[in-house]
């Protein structure tokens, strides 16, 4: 069967129910012989009379009788499925899919993501933590949040804020060695590297409208946060940590800036989802918490 012959069933059936091809043009506001070519067109693909037509009636045939009673089935179908899109469209609820990075997840939505499940409890929540690149529409998320600039043109990148990241050590590392105070020293250290964000062996440090160009040799390369946070503190050496992450570490004395004056280029965090996805209640409910809480964590370094 063609593609256009789900309508063209309907329109079979709004001619049944009608009694007559002209009161169902009529209801249908479509002219009477536009309406008898479809009818025509689809008996000719399938093969069979539905319809027995003479001037003054019009009767089913056995065979119409059979298909209009799957006419009826479709049309009940496709009202349940625009019912079911119109309560989605009118409640916060089912199931929603958001990809986080394994470092914003536990340090920026782990102690608060239970506001949201207590104040949308008809919301089923799958919530990935992943340090890699996903492709948002063929693996069906509803939303992610990533550090970077848009690059699918197919969705909408909604700003959540500013990164800012220094150097971190842990004071134990810093004792054993020469103090730092020029940039340039950190070439002679051992740098642990965020593979998953950083592929170049070099930094650029700006101080104001100073800049400086670092070249490095990684002494570990690692693709999440966390891991790479723990072995500064325990002393494997210094990396770039973004400032949200450290904040209670340097409050503890297990890490401290280095070269604090100096800071890498902010980036900026974006809430990535496909396009018309905001009209989902259930989408724009998650986006409309997480822009509040990203600019409550970030806003507080």
């Amino acid at each position: 069967m063609q593609k256009h012959d789900v309508n063209t069933m309907l329109l079979f059936l709004a001619v049944v129910e009608a009694g007559s091809f002209t009161l169902a043009a009529e209801r249908l506001n479509m002219p009477k012989a536009n309406l008898s070519r479809k009818i025509s067109q689809l008996e000719a693909s399938l093969g069979i009379t539905l319809l027995e037509r003479t001037t003054r009636s019009q009767h089913l045939t056995e065979a119409g009788h059979t298909y209009l009673a799957h006419c009826k089935e479709i049309k009940s179908q496709v009202e349940l499925a625009n019912a079911a899109v119109a309560k989605a469209l009118d409640s916060v609820s089912g199931e929603l899919k958001v990809g986080v990075s394994v470092g914003m997840g536990h340090e920026i939505l782990k102690p608060v993501l239970s506001e949201f499940m207590h104040e949308y409890p008809q919301i089923s929540l799958s919530l990935n933590l992943l340090n890699r690149r996903v492709d948002v529409i063929e693996e069906g998320f509803d939303l992610v949040i990533r550090i970077g600039e848009l690059e699918d043109s197919r969705l909408v990148a909604k700003r959540l804020g500013k990164v800012t990241r220094h150097l971190y050590a842990s004071p134990n590392y810093l004792k054993k060695r020469p103090s730092i105070t020029k940039p340039e020293a950190i070439s002679q250290l051992d740098v642990l590297l965020m593979s998953s964000i950083q592929k170049a062996e070099s930094m650029t440090l700006k101080n104001g409208d100073l800049a400086c160009e670092i070249a490095f040799q990684p002494r570990m390369r690692v693709d999440d946060y966390l891991v790479l946070k723990q072995m500064v503190i325990e002393g494997i050496g210094i990396a770039i940590l973004p400032d949200y992450m450290c904040q209670q570490a340097l409050q503890q004395g297990a890490l401290t800036s280095v070269l604090a004056d100096w800071q890498l280029p902010e980036v900026d965090v974006y809430a990535l989802y496909p396009k018309n996805r905001l009209n989902i209640p259930k989408v724009r409910a998650f986006v409309s918490f997480i822009q509040t809480i990203f600019t409550e964590r970030l806003g507080m370094i």
